[in-house]
């Protein structure tokens, strides 16, 4: 699956010519999708959802994002997050055995690239709820369904054509031009109920046949006589029965299939027939839409009509041997293809369903087998990890390949299955003239047995020095020690994973990986192991800022390491979980945990803790509107930093201190600690405690009435949110300058050319166009006056950027 750019490499089939009785359905989803919304279209089966779709799609695969179509049958959430890595071809995505972990990276994918994401197929609404609503947030997307289920979408319903726009389409497929026919035309579309996938089957039986309508509704009746009233099965039992037994045969062995999809190559190992011999075949039944074409040589039946093959097949006693014959054929079909990767890439919907299908009935070898016999390098070059540890699960009789994220208990699915072949009774003798024009052999393939492994299979990797291996080589490496159930192998890949997911600022990812190390470390009772990701954990959750995440996971580590008598991780884990207090606004708490750091460290005399957990306390109290302590604090925090001589955190110190002074209106010591505290930051190349503590410089500036520094100081801390992209900074430290500006009128152009600018970062931004107005209103005075207004020499980036030079002289 890729992301179509044009209509031809959509994975479905698209109408042949414009939907007719859909005007309305059609404006109203298009609508809902312009505004960046979900619409859940819903109808019963047959009712042309998939063609609305598709008719949609059609026309924005023209856009820069194209359509991400994901055809679906009971997907889990990790699936769906795959299928979209895959979609774009991200390694990051694909190859993580924990995809839950990946929900930030698919949900930024989507957001960047813009495309309409349509689902079709069966899926559980929770399912599709979560990831619409974490994923897809504002941008359009339609999922398909035949039940209407409140969430977090618009919903647009399909349901029969009326009888006169059904006609309208009976006769455009069947190419009738004149309203000689009209009487029987509305007769044989009654007889499928108005239903539009009822209506084209039986046009394109009827032209395939070369009846008159007045000949073809004899047909249709005594079938819908036999089926017991009207049915799009009637259209699509008649155009069975016009089928030779050899095209039969090939629909009927589709509907063995264990999801009602088929490449051409399948088919043809199966049944014995040489490519082009089926390939031909399959364009015939496309044509005569009996099955659909969704890809290069790969075909899918609608529900209506895999229903009534299944059907079909019982009523001959055939299902079991065929699907039987099939699922001993795909082993050696994945042996006889192995490099060709495209060729196992179209069939992997089919292996997945297969495999299930077995397990169902208690037989697990099938997955396990399918799991060896597909290529590492197809695994790892497509993106099938998920896939493949799913089928080791299942050939193992495990419940999910990724233990720390159970299943759950959902409600039914948005079903496209609900008229399948065990709730559908398509009489035998009304559906096959003669059950011998077909054939199919029931002798089942013999399964070849994998070859045995190799010793170079057979040795172990090395798992004791992984620093310099890459991403890949690890997630290669984790497969195998998983697959040889080495648990200090997967404890340390793991590690070496999170180590680099960290170092690349892929924390939500690392949170996820250092979750499956804490799962084997608690299954092993191992307190250490567990006390020392505790520790990870609660730090990524602090940074993250999941507060209360971090919380638990700290409180429960320092809790731990007491009854290990562990300090140093004890001091960590205190330092945090003030931290994690801080953030969740409990000052109180907060202050407790770090007073707690402060005394285990001069007890322990760790005086490098002991400096953090006074800098760390010294702000809670400042926090807590108490200045006058968060000094002495503090001072004591700065005397240690400077004998340890750690430059940075004697900056952060210096900034607190001036903050500080500024809540006792001591300006002139607030000056001076925040301009020390820029160089500290300059001097140790910490851009954003530069950018931060010129804005506070500024502020003090501006209130210790020092206008013309605070003026450069706004601009210097300006130019820092330009070159870090930062629209949050820019708009805020714009506004903050343009209000100083504007307590003269000559500077009114300036500040007119900043607004402006920070407009195009924000345009609803309300301080913004209060700014604004209030200029215009100040021009008009300023005119009246004869103000000489300052001039705006360049763009408001340069004006920034002059000033900030003035710190590099």
């Amino acid at each position: 699956m890729s992301i179509a750019k044009d209509a031809k490499t959509l994975p479905v089939m698209l109408p042949a010519g414009k939907l007719v009785g859909r005007e309305a359905e059609l404006q109203s989803v298009y609508a809902q999708l312009k505004e960046g919304n979900t619409v859940l279209l819903h109808g019963p089966s047959g009712a042309g959802k998939t063609a609305l779709a598709a008719t949609l799609a059609s026309a924005y695969v023209q856009q820069p994002g194209g359509v991400l179509w994901m055809n679906v049958h009971q997907p889990s959430l990790e699936e769906l997050l795959v299928r979209v890595g895959r979609a774009y071809d991200i390694q990051e995505i694909t190859n993580s055995d924990s995809p839950l972990g990946m929900i930030g990276a698919v949900e930024n994918t989507i957001k960047s690239n813009k495309p309409l994401v349509v689902i079709d197929g069966t899926i559980n609404p929770d399912i599709a709820s979560r990831f619409i609503a974490r994923c897809v947030d504002r941008i359009p997307a339609i999922v398909i369904s035949q039940r209407a289920v409140e969430g977090a979408w618009a919903l647009v319903g399909l349901d029969k054509l009326q009888i006169e726009q059904a006609a309208a389409l009976f006769k455009r497929e069947a190419r009738i031009t004149t309203d000689e026919h009209d009487i029987d035309v509305y007769g044989i579309v009654k007889q499928v109920d108005t239903l539009p996938f009822g209506v084209v089957v039986a046009a394109r039986a009827m032209l395939a046949s070369k009846a008159t309508p007045a000949d073809f509704i004899k047909t249709t009746q005594q079938i819908a006589s036999s089926l017991g009233g009207h049915s799009p099965a009637v259209g699509l039992t008649a155009s069975f029965r016009a089928l030779n037994g050899a095209l039969q045969g090939l629909l009927l062995m589709m509907g063995a299939s264990f999801n009602g999809m088929a490449s051409a190559d399948l088919l043809s190992m199966v049944s014995g027939a040489p490519l082009h011999s089926v390939e031909q075949a399959m364009n015939l039944l496309t044509q005569l839409n009996l099955v659909e074409r969704v890809g290069d040589r790969l075909f899918r039946l609608h529900q209506i009509t895999y229903a009534f093959a299944q059907s079909t097949l019982k009523n001959a006693n055939k299902l079991d041997g065929l699907q039987q014959k099939i699922r001993n054929s795909l082993v050696p079909f994945i042996q006889q293809h192995a490099q060709n990767f495209d060729v196992l890439a179209r069939e992997m919907a089919l292996f997945m369903a297969a495999a299930q299908w077995a397990s169902d009935r208690g037989d697990r070898q099938l997955a396990a087998d399918l799991a060896s016999a597909l290529d590492k390098d197809f695994v790892r070059e497509r993106g099938y990890l998920y896939e493949q540890l799913q089928l080791r699960a299942m050939g193992s009789g495990s419940a999910t390949p990724f233990p720390a994220y159970p299943q759950e208990t959902t409600p039914p699915s948005l079903s496209q299955d609900d008229e399948s072949g065990e709730d559908n009774d398509f009489p035998e003798d009304e559906l096959l003239d003669d059950s011998d024009e077909y054939e199919v052999d029931e002798d089942a393939l013999e399964v070849v047995e994998d070859d045995e492994l190799s010793p170079e299979d057979m040795l172990m990797p090395d798992t004791t020095d992984l620093d310099h291996k890459s991403t890949s080589e690890l997630r290669s490496i984790l497969i195998q020690v998983k697959q040889a159930g080495d648990i200090t192998g997967q404890i340390n890949v793991l590690k070496a994973i999170g180590k680099q997911q960290v170092a690349d600022g892929m924390e939500n990812e690392a949170i996820a990986t250092y979750t499956e190390v804490l799962n084997i470390y608690e299954s092993l009772d191992d307190e250490e192991g567990t006390l020392e990701t505790l520790d990870m954990l609660s730090a990524l959750m602090v940074k993250t800022r999941n507060a209360q995440a971090a919380q638990m996971y700290a409180s429960r580590g320092v809790k731990l390491a007491e009854d290990l008598g562990d300090d140093v991780t004890r001091l960590q884990l205190l330092i945090t979980l003030g931290e994690a207090h801080e953030q969740l606004g409990e000052t109180d708490q907060s202050k407790a945990a770090f007073s707690r750091a402060l005394a285990t460290a001069r007890q322990t005399d760790d005086k490098q803790h002991e400096a953090i957990a006074l800098y760390k306390l010294g702000y809670a109290q400042l926090d807590d509107g108490d200045p006058e302590t968060a000094i002495e604090t503090l001072e004591q925090a700065l005397e240690l930093f400077k004998a340890q001589g750690k430059r940075a955190y004697e900056g952060k110190v210096k900034g607190g201190l001036g903050s500080a002074h500024g809540e006792l209106d001591r300006w002139a010591e607030a000056v001076s600690f925040h301009t020390s505290a820029v160089h500290l930051a300059r001097e140790v190349g910490d851009k954003e405690e530069e950018a931060v503590q010129l804005s506070s410089l500024a502020y003090a500036a501006v209130q210790a009435n020092q206008l013309g520094e605070a003026v450069l100081r706004y601009r210097q801390a300006l130019h820092l949110a330009y070159e870090a992209d930062d629209k949050e900074n820019i708009v805020s430290t714009v506004v903050d300058l343009a209000r100083l500006l504007l307590k003269s009128r000559k500077y009114l152009l300036i500040a007119e050319a900043l607004i402006d600018d920070a407009l195009t970062y924000e345009p609803n931004d309300k301080d913004l166009k209060q700014l604004k107005e209030h200029i215009e209103n100040e021009k008009e005075l300023a005119q009246q006056s004869g103000t000489k207004f300052a001039p705006m020499n360049g763009s408001a980036q340069r004006y920034a950027e002059n000033a900030y030079r003035l710190l590099e002289a």
